[in-house]
């Protein structure tokens, strides 16, 4: 465990899940395709999806842990690698 004070002193990151108050209350699902588990606020993504001159249009992915937006993240930056991770990410049974 890291000495309090140091440089690699790191606060706790808490998961909270994200509730759609749109639906009645209902928590938001994952949005990695294969997943049907609650989105937790840690892991989300953010892209603007607005063309080049255009007023940005963002749009917020909110996914379940970081495996899930890996995949994410790796499938939309690489066309066709669709249920591969990111080199030097191990793979596990979720």
């Amino acid at each position: 465990m890291p000495v309090r004070g140091t440089t690699a002193w790191q606060h706790a990151r808490l998961q909270k899940k994200i509730i759609n108050h749109d639906r009645g209350g209902t928590y938001v699902m994952c949005a990695w395709l294969d997943c049907e588990n609650d989105a937790c606020s840690l892991f989300e993504v953010r892209i603007n999806t607005a063309a080049v001159g255009e007023p940005p249009n963002y749009r917020t992915y909110a996914f379940c842990t970081e495996k899930c937006k890996q995949y994410w993240v790796h499938a939309s930056l690489r066309p066709g690698s669709g249920n591969n991770l990111p080199p030097g990410m191990r793979r596990s049974i979720m």
